[in-house]
Order: C-alpha cells, then structure tokens, then sequence
C-alpha cells in the first residue's frame, strides 16, 4: 500500500498536506482510537475549520478526492 499512498501524496501535493502517522507510536494510537480508523491506510481530510470532510479506510482513488475538492 505504501506506493499507493506515495502516488496520492505525490498527485495531490499542491492540494493537501499530508500527515502521516504510525500507528502503533503514542500519538497514532490516540488519533486511531478518537477517528475510530478500522484499517491502515486510514485517510481523513479536514477542513479549514477542523470538520471532516472526506474518510475512507484503505487507499483512495485519486479521483475520488479530487472530487471532492473540486465539487466543494
């Protein structure tokens, strides 16, 4: 999956700051727990204003999230 997600973070660099977490490190398991991710990748994009806007588990379509950007 790793390739996947470096793709994404690659297509969408001028869009999206992307941060990842490991999930078994202090802060990883707090925020997995508190999002209540279900797998690794688990994607969540905010917006300004901190509510989330788009949430997926596993790797996304590009197309998906720039869809999303786009259509709002």
């Amino acid at each position: 999956m790793k390739p996947a997600v470096d793709r994404l973070e690659v297509q969408l660099d001028q869009e999206l700051i992307f941060v990842r977490l490991e999930v078994q490190s202090h802060v990883g398991k707090i925020l997995y727990s508190k999002y209540d991710a279900k797998r690794v990748p688990t994607f969540i994009i905010f917006d300004q204003s901190g509510a989330i806007r788009y949430r997926t588990n596993g790797v996304p379509a590009y197309a998906s999230i720039n869809y999303m950007l786009v259509d709002n």
